[in-house]
Parts: C-alpha cells; sequence; structure tokens
C-alpha cells in the first residue's frame, strides 16, 4: 500500500463509509492527508446492512482506522412506508441485462426510486455533522458523491454538498465541512485513482444483495443489480482488472 505524505494540517477526518467503490477512494484520499480518521457508518434494517458491517471493520482494521457504526432503526420503517425495495424482504432488486441500459435515464430514475431511501444522506450527513460538532477540533467530512451517482441520484451532487454546507455552518459550533474529493469523477477515475493508490479493493461491496462471503470475508457479488454492472463496466473500460468475485 502506497500512501503520499500529509499535505495539511487537519488532524481528523470523518469517512462516511459504505464500503463501496466511492467511499473506499475518500478512505484512502483521507489517508494521505489527515493524521486521524474514523470510518462512520449507518446501518438501518437494508440488504445491504450486513455487507456495510463487514467493511467497515474489515477496513478499519486493514488501514489502522478508528471505526464507528451506528444503528437507524426508524429509518427501515421510513424506508417501508417509501416501498424501498432495499428494506422490504419480499421485493426484488431491479436487476440490468446489459451496460447499454445504464445510459437510458428513464430507467436509471425508475431504478433509483425503486432503492430510495427517503432522506438517507441528508440524514447520515447531518448524523455526521453532530458526531463531528462534538470534537474539539475541526473536523472534516469525507462523502462519495460523484458525477456518475449523480445523474440518477440528486444527493451525491456537488450542489447537494455546497447545500449541506451551508447548513451545516449555521447548525455547528465546532469548524465542519463536507469534503466531496471525487464530485467530478466516474467511476472509471475513481477505479484509477484506486490502482494509482494500490488501494486493497477485494473486501468493497457495489451490490444491492450480498449474501454470500468467502472465508476471508470478500463479498460475492450477483453481477446483476445496477451497482455491480457499474462496476463491472468502469473495470472493462478502465482496462483494468476486475478481481471482483461474482455470482
Amino acid at each position: 500500500m502506497r500512501l503520499k505524505p500529509k499535505v495539511n494540517d487537519m488532524s481528523t477526518a470523518i469517512v462516511l463509509f459504505s464500503g463501496g467503490l466511492d467511499s473506499t477512494a475518500c478512505l484512502y484520499w483521507a489517508k494521505e492527508k489527515y493524521n486521524d480518521i474514523i470510518l462512520l457508518s449507518f446501518i438501518y434494517g437494508s440488504k445491504e446492512d450486513e455487507a456495510i458491517q463487514k467493511a467497515n471493520m474489515k477496513y478499519a482494521s486493514l488501514l489502522s482506522t478508528d471505526a464507528k457504526i451506528i444503528s437507524l432503526p426508524f429509518l427501515k420503517d421510513f424506508s417501508e412506508r417509501a416501498g424501498s425495495s432495499l428494506v422490504i424482504s419480499q421485493e426484488k432488486l431491479p436487476v440490468f441485462d446489459s451496460y447499454e441500459q445504464l445510459d437510458k435515464i428513464e430507467i436509471t430514475q425508475e431504478t433509483a426510486k425503486s432503492v430510495w431511501v427517503p432522506g438517507r444522506n441528508i440524514l447520515f450527513l447531518s448524523l455526521a455533522s453532530s458526531f463531528a460538532d462534538s470534537f474539539k477540533e475541526p473536523v472534516d467530512i469525507i462523502f462519495g458523491a460523484n458525477i456518475e451517482e449523480g445523474e440518477t441520484f440528486p444527493d451525491n451532487t456537488l450542489e447537494f454538498v455546497n447545500r449541506m454546507n451551508e447548513s451545516i455552518a449555521l447548525g455547528c459550533l465546532n469548524k465542519v465541512e463536507i469534503k466531496a474529493p471525487f464530485h467530478d469523477c466516474n467511476k472509471i477515475s475513481i477505479i484509477k485513482f484506486l490502482t494509482e493508490q494500490e488501494a486493497i479493493i477485494d473486501f468493497s461491496s457495489s451490490c444491492y444483495k450480498v449474501q454470500k462471503w468467502t472465508e476471508s470475508d470478500r463479498p460475492i457479488h450477483c453481477g446483476i443489480c445496477e451497482s455491480c454492472l457499474r462496476r463491472k463496466r468502469a473495470f472493462q473500460l478502465a482496462k483494468i482488472t476486475d478481481s471482483t468475485l461474482y455470482e
């Protein structure tokens, strides 16, 4: 693992960590710049909970960071009310037949609606800000917003981050700021960054419905959900070997 020398005076960063490629890239980006890292993950009864917890604990161990997992059981109730297939056990998650479907906005918008968790990133970043406000020194929150996710999820855009920062400036006594270092990147650029950093990505999970793991806790992806296809396509277009395990 190759990390560059730290280049600023910030001592603490909270990485909002889901265990996917985007938040893993945020972790490696933060490790270059901050003395102390806390991986902050949220679970709320979704089909991704186990994968999030395993990734949090694995990467905290691999990179010697602190870790915090917060349970939000009420968010499952909100998500069920909204009809999110991420939390309703009998609801099937959307699958894709081809890469071409990833570029059809009418399809991806419907997919986004089916997996939408009400106000998730508003809630996660607000809670992360409350946590950061409890420190006695400035804290940055590192968030994996990127241009590819932002095309269908408006809470993954730079505009969203900027507006959240405006609220945080008024709502926190401590100096707290959300940073989105990959806001103008797509998955290809993110994968290239991870490769340049010699990052360990075998334990990252992009899949909406991981149900199996290897003995070493590597997730086995379904290979057919939208998130899996975006991961597959990005590796192919980046011309980088994909070591991800797929069913």
